[in-house]
């Protein structure tokens, strides 16, 4: 009898430990507003709709974007300007902090997650240095596909991968994502 409440009382520990396990894990959500889309990847954000300035700076979870002056730079960020117009409402799902007052985040917008389309039509692609969610899984079929139906940037014969083209902003490798010089 009391080996089994003692199992019931180990297990009851065990769990509860478990599930705030897990909560350290998931992202954290918030509804926030479109500022602005600046270079590559980064996308200024406010908590209230028709503010005029950024509460917080965000960089999309998991992938990195070509700049304007790479392949495929100015229709990824056509893309984002068209999906992300200023005071759009998105869903924001924070996974951690990059640096600099900078968040990584999942994005959605009209239920639908800008990280996934732009990987999806080949304007992005798949940070391996980075993304390590069980929805990169996902991300690097997505991925695969685009490659092998060459759309986007898998379209361009090219001799280097575009990973290699300077981190996961898709910013050069000699400037930041600010735009100054290290």
């Amino acid at each position: 009898m009391r080996l089994g409440v003692l199992l019931a009382l180990l297990a009851s520990i065990f769990w509860a430990q478990a599930a705030h396990a897990w909560e350290a894990f998931t992202p954290r959500k918030a509804t926030a507003y479109v500022v602005a889309v600046e270079e590559g990847n980064l996308i200024s954000v406010a908590d209230r709709w028709g503010k005029k300035s950024a509460d917080y700076v965000i960089s999309l979870y998991g992938i990195g974007i070509p700049t304007e002056d790479q392949p495929f730079g100015r229709e990824a960020r056509a893309t984002l300007l068209r999906l992300l117009r200023p005071g759009a409402r998105v869903i924001v799902s924070i996974v951690g902090e990059v640096g600099g007052g900078v968040v990584s985040a999942l994005v959605q917008v009209d239920g639908r997650s800008v990280n996934n389309l732009l990987v999806d039509e080949g304007l992005a692609w798949v940070d391996r240095a980075t993304c390590k969610a069980m929805l990169c899984r996902r991300w690097h079929i997505e991925e695969h596909s685009a490659i092998k139906e060459r759309r986007g940037i898998w379209s361009l014969n090219m001799s280097s991968p575009p990973w290699q083209w300077g981190g996961n902003t898709g910013a050069t490798a000699k400037t930041r994502p600010d735009g100054k010089q290290p």
